[in-house]
Order: structure tokens, then C-alpha cells, then sequence
């Protein structure tokens, strides 16, 4: 019979028993649970991001925007204005979980502001610039 074959009073190199690691185990589902919610929990609804780009020279800008939904519902009839009297532009749906990008038109580049509004009204967020 060789060293391997008897499994008898064999223990964990750190004296640990199946119940402890079963519960360490838990605690770390438990730990990244925490960790994952309090990083997607303030970030759910709608959201606006502003880019600006630009080249070495500063001749050309470019700025787009995205628009997030990090809900579980659908965001309906978005509406997105550019400065507090742009244009209305009109997005339709936005479902959950996605985003859409928006370049504003040339004439609109000196925006101070980004007005998203949704459902009619009912969501609406200001990003300024």
C-alpha cells in the first residue's frame, strides 16, 4: 500500500474542516454581493455622459453624448436638448440596461447645458458641461 492510498486522519494544511471553508465560502458570495450592488445601485436610472474631444492642434471638436438607462424598465419617448433653449430632439425608446450616442448638430457645439427629459416628462436630468 503506498503513502496515497490511505485518506484516514488526513486534514487541511490549515486545520480547516468542510463547515468552515462551506461558511468562508458564503462570506465571500456575500462580500462581492455587497461590493456589485453599491456600485450598480447609485448608477440606475438615467444617466447622461458628456465627451470632448479635440485634436493637437484644437481645430477640430468633436462632443457627443450618451444617454444610459441602467434600469430594469423601459425609458420611453426620450427627449434631448441641447442648452436651456436648443432644439428638441426626439429619441424614441431606450431599452433596459443600453444607451444611445448623440452628436449635436454644428449650430449647437456652445451648448451649457444637456436637458434629457423621458415618459412624458415624469424623468428628466440636467448634465452641464
Amino acid at each position: 500500500m503506498g503513502r496515497w492510498d490511505n485518506d484516514s486522519g488526513r486534514k487541511s494544511p490549515l486545520g480547516l474542516n468542510r463547515k468552515k471553508i462551506k461558511y468562508i465560502m458564503y462570506g465571500g458570495f456575500v462580500i462581492v454581493a455587497i461590493v456589485v450592488l453599491s456600485v450598480f445601485i447609485p448608477r440606475a436610472g438615467l444617466t447622461v455622459e458628456i465627451f470632448e474631444r479635440s485634436d493637437a492642434m484644437h481645430s477640430v471638436k468633436t462632443i457627443s453624448i450618451k444617454v444610459n438607462n441602467n434600469s430594469l424598465q423601459e425609458i420611453k419617448d426620450v427627449m434631448v436638448q441641447f442648452g436651456e433653449n436648443g432644439k428638441l430632439h426626439s429619441f424614441g425608446n431606450i431599452g433596459p440596461f443600453s444607451a444611445i450616442a448623440i452628436t449635436p448638430e454644428p449650430n449647437e457645439l456652445n451648448f451649457d447645458r444637456v436637458i434629457v427629459s423621458a415618459n412624458a416628462g415624469n424623468i428628466k436630468t440636467i448634465k452641464f458641461r
